[in-house]
């Protein structure tokens, strides 16, 4: 298991703090947190033609992110959910301008799932409990930068 938030003072094996912004090393992967857990960010849009998330807003139950040198369905970076556990997977949820988005999540407990689960019901799609090396097959089918 692997420990990553450095405002609860937990230890990570690689960390960089960039402002509000922090990356980790997980596995093979290289993760920048924008939305560490119990931020809030809205999805709302003064332009509603750019509105493409039918959620108004997400207070995220774990740290949130994008995998580096990833690409996601909607062209953005990659998406990751990080916790405390140790689940790992995706779930898939619509969007207005993407019929499918796969977000995935690492290190998990099952509580932590339960609770990204809880805070995208709107817009879940389904979702995915793998082992670690499904988990990295399933990343490797999205393009890289």
């Amino acid at each position: 298991m692997v420990e990553h938030s450095p405002e609860e003072g937990r230890v990570t094996s690689s960390i960089l703090v960039l402002g509000t912004t922090y990356m980790v090393a997980i596995e093979n992967y290289k993760i920048s947190i924008e939305n560490p857990k119990g931020s809030y960010k809205s999805f709302e849009s003064d332009d509603s033609t750019e509105n493409s998330y039918p959620l108004k807003g997400v207070t995220y139950p774990v740290d949130y992110g994008y995998i580096e040198g990833y690409v996601g369905e909607d062209g953005a970076d990659l998406d990751i959910f990080v916790g405390t556990g140790d689940k790992a997977g995706y779930i898939k949820v619509w969007r207005l301008d993407v019929p499918e988005e796969t977000k995935f999540f690492i290190n998990l407990t099952e509580e932590e799932l339960s609770s990204v689960i809880s805070a995208f019901k709107l817009v879940l799609l389904n979702y995915k409990v793998l082992d670690a090396e499904i988990f990295d097959l399933e990343i490797g089918k999205f393009s890289k930068k």
